[in-house]
Formats: C-alpha cells, sequence, structure tokens
C-alpha cells in the first residue's frame, strides 16, 4: 500500500500555555496528514491510524487515533486532526496542503511532546504495518515534522523551545 505519514503537527504554537481546557481551534492545530505516495486511487477502509501513548513508568501502548475510510486519490492528502471539530474551528495556517480532513473525535491533544512519538498506519484484517515514522521528543513549537526516511524532523529554521 503506497500510504505513509507525510508531515505532521505535533507541538501547535501556544497551547502548553493554556491554564484551561484547549479550545477546539487550539486542538485541531495539532494534526497528522497521511498521503498516498503511489500512482493509483488507494481506499483507505481497514487502515487505522496509531500512535505511541506513554505511561506514567516510562512504558507504551499503541493508542488508536482514528479508523481511516474513504479513497485517496494519487498525491491526495487527508489531515487527521485532533479534537471534535467542526472544519470552522480550523485556522487558516492549519487548513492548507490537505485535500480531505477528518477529527479524531476527542477533546484532548493525541501527540506527544515530552516524549518521542510514532504515527503507524495498520490493517488489522492482516495484522500488517503499512508505515511508522517517528519523531524526537520536545519538538519545537509550531513547526510541521517532514518525512525524512523513517523520521518526522523539524524543518532547519525551527529553534527547538523547552
Amino acid at each position: 500500500m503506497t500510504v505513509r505519514t507525510n508531515q505532521l503537527k505535533p507541538n501547535p504554537a501556544g497551547k502548553d500555555r493554556s491554564t484551561s481546557g484547549a479550545s477546539e481551534s487550539q486542538l485541531a492545530a495539532e494534526w497528522v496528514d497521511i498521503k498516498n505516495v503511489g500512482r493509483t486511487n488507494i481506499a483507505l477502509s481497514g487502515v487505522n491510524l496509531y500512535h505511541k501513548a506513554f505511561r506514567r513508568d516510562g512504558s507504551f501502548e499503541w493508542e488508536l487515533v482514528g479508523k481511516l475510510s474513504g479513497v485517496l486519490g494519487a498525491g491526495q492528502v487527508l489531515r487527521v486532526h485532533s479534537g471534535k471539530g467542526p472544519y470552522s474551528v480550523v485556522r487558516p495556517e492549519d487548513s492548507v496542503g490537505s485535500d480531505f480532513y477528518i477529527f479524531t473525535g476527542v477533546s484532548r491533544y493525541i501527540w506527544n511532546n515530552d516524549y518521542s512519538d510514532s504515527s503507524l498506519l495498520w490493517q488489522p484484517s492482516t495484522k500488517a504495518s503499512i508505515d511508522e515514522a517517528s519523531y524526537d521528543a520536545y519538538p519545537p513549537e509550531g513547526a510541521i515534522l517532514q518525512r525524512v526516511g523513517d523520521k518526522l524532523v523539524a524543518p532547519s529554521w525551527a529553534t527547538v523551545r523547552r
């Protein structure tokens, strides 16, 4: 299957400074892009998106982010936003670059900041990993991590804030 995690924004600007619960607009600023890098349409039904959910002891389990569906044409991108939506809460800068969008359906952030994390595309019916890409702990605030090999990395202009 020719779908893969193409880019990810795990640490939206300002989210850690919120003193109350995050708004749906803040949550929607955290997202991952799934891209069809092949030359034919890909049916996404039966493909699940996971990430590493860490426990207090430092161990982790794969946590379901969402069950994908629909068809991605060659070169098309599905953006999976955190939160419940609706699309009207998505900031203009977070709506550029995708052909389709969905929300995780839960009002909380998904992607780790103080631990490394991985995006895993998994097909339960065949028990097959379709794609996995990881990033290091403490991604720069507001940076969109780009795929380089099996890593998601910040562009060279991004600075790390801890």
